[in-house]
């Protein structure tokens, strides 16, 4: 599959594409699928169509979209391909045309392949799939075709984030864009019924590679990072990013109504963040739970021989109290296990929650060689309890997503879901967990028709 001398750990086992586009209905199922929970799980992840050209990251594949669709007890599954452009042409061209983040200054074809790799999400009817350089892509629904680009009726000019915001209150879509180049970052807002109504240059000290951010009821919080775009030495560095630790990190504190005139930047300890967990205001402090790296250096080949390097590369779960009076940032580790893709309830969104959900390497697992989480850890967070459910060596598990039993359900009352890769069958099932005891026995397990490569963000569509 690779063009590279020496094997691809992103294109090996589970990481490896899945080939072909499929659906099937009445999937075998152990235990009982709850019957309030109707609608569709939808996975998005990388998946390259072609063998890629040179040096291939996992961040590059064409995106593909999971479905599992729960109706009355019963489970399908259907998986298609987001139908860019660019794979569109690649599929006429019987080959891959563009190369990808590790290559970047060598495309042989101006321009970026939109994949839509990285999340999907729904709002105002709307199923948009999602990665941060690009319009978002429109899918149907249900046969999960590709509609094409969209941009708000011709309002949003530049990319948007993977990681919008949907206020649980108020219905609005926030969101951001990032470019290399002036302007380094613009703050949207669509309104409920989906028009974009708000766009706004946000000032900053760099070009960062700015995948997520949070907000609170009132406030919007930037998360500014010392991985810095720098296209000085790019062939030498072997990237388009420069880790610069002495920057630090700085945490842009705008309220919701207001601009880039009244952003508060707040400076703390290196580190990045691919995801946030949530934000809450707290008084006069905002509190920020993220999975921090100490540093990432991810497109460095030289950095990879580094002492220390495969510790600092990974994320743990640490919290940020960000004094909004006084001025400065508590820095707190929560935990010292790795972890990623933390999630809350999502009407949490913004609010104080109390539990929150993450993927994590068992610690006689973590020996930091591939990005591949094993377990499912729930946190409380108001008492400091954590519950693990593991899922063993070489049983990759993804993004853990909390589905409330009702609308008015309590904040952990209700399943958590979770795409969990079998090794030994060489499959994947979908599993179904109680969230006031992930660690006993599955409410359910839904046996998918293949395996599901390891991939990204999702989330949970009501019927």
């Amino acid at each position: 599959m690779s063009a590279e001398s020496s094997p691809n750990m992103f294109l090996q086992n589970n990481f490896a594409p899945w080939g072909t586009e499929g659906a099937a209905r009445d999937l075998p199922v152990v235990g009982r699928i709850p019957r309030e929970l109707n609608g569709t799980y939808y996975r998005n992840g990388p998946n390259p169509a072609f063998p890629p050209l040179g040096r291939y990251h996992w961040f590059d594949g064409d995106g593909m979209i999971h479905a599992v669709t729960l109706d009355d007890g019963r489970a399908s599954y259907r998986n298609r391909y987001v139908l860019s452009r660019g794979l569109r042409e690649e599929q006429e061209a019987g080959r891959a045309l563009y190369r990808g983040l590790l290559e970047f200054q060598a495309t042989e074809i101006p321009g970026f392949k939109n994949t839509g790799n990285t999340n999907i999400v729904w709002h105002a009817g709307k199923l948009l799939a999602l990665v941060e350089a690009a319009l978002p892509t429109r899918m149907m629904a249900g046969p999960l075709d590709t509609v094409g680009e969209y941009d708000f009726d011709g309002r949003l000019a530049g990319p948007m984030t993977a990681h919008p915001k949907l206020d649980p209150e108020t219905g609005e879509m926030l969101f951001f864009g990032y470019s290399p180049f002036p302007p380094y970052l613009t703050y949207h807002v669509a309104a409920a019924d989906g028009a974009l109504v708000r766009s706004e240059v946000i000032d900053v000290a760099w070009p960062s590679m700015m995948h997520d951010f949070a907000i609170t009821k009132d406030h919007v919080i930037f998360i500014l990072c010392p991985l810095v775009f720098s296209f000085e030495r790019l062939a030498e560095r072997g990237g388009a990013f420069s880790w610069e630790p002495e920057r630090g990190t700085r945490l842009g504190i705008m309220p919701r109504r207001g601009g880039n005139a009244d952003v508060r930047w707040f400076d703390t300890d290196p580190s990045y963040v691919f995801h946030p967990m949530n934000a809450y205001e707290d008084g006069d402090a905002i509190v920020l739970d993220v999975a921090r790296y100490g540093r990432l250096d991810f497109m460095s080949a030289a950095a990879v021989e580094e002492p220390g390097y495969r510790d600092a590369n990974a994320a743990r779960l640490h919290r940020w109290r960000i004094d909004l009076a006084r001025g400065g940032v508590a820095s707190t580790p929560l935990d010292d296990i790795v972890t990623e893709f933390p999630r809350v309830d999502e009407r949490r969104l913004g609010r104080r929650h109390r539990f929150g959900y993450m993927a994590a390497r068992e610690p006689e697992l973590n020996d930091g060689a591939q990005p591949l989480w094993t377990a499912v850890r729930k946190y409380d967070l108001e008492r400091g309890g954590v519950t693990e459910r593991r899922f063993g060596a070489g049983n990759g598990v993804g993004e853990p997503l909390f589905v409330p039993r009702t609308a008015s359900a309590g904040e952990d009352d209700g399943w958590v879901l979770v795409l969990v890769y079998d090794a030994a069958r060489d499959t994947s099932d979908f599993w179904i967990l109680d969230a006031q005891d992930v660690a006993g026995e599955p409410v359910a397990r839904v046996t998918l028709p293949h395996r599901v490569p390891y991939g990204f963000h999702g989330n949970w569509v009501a019927a």
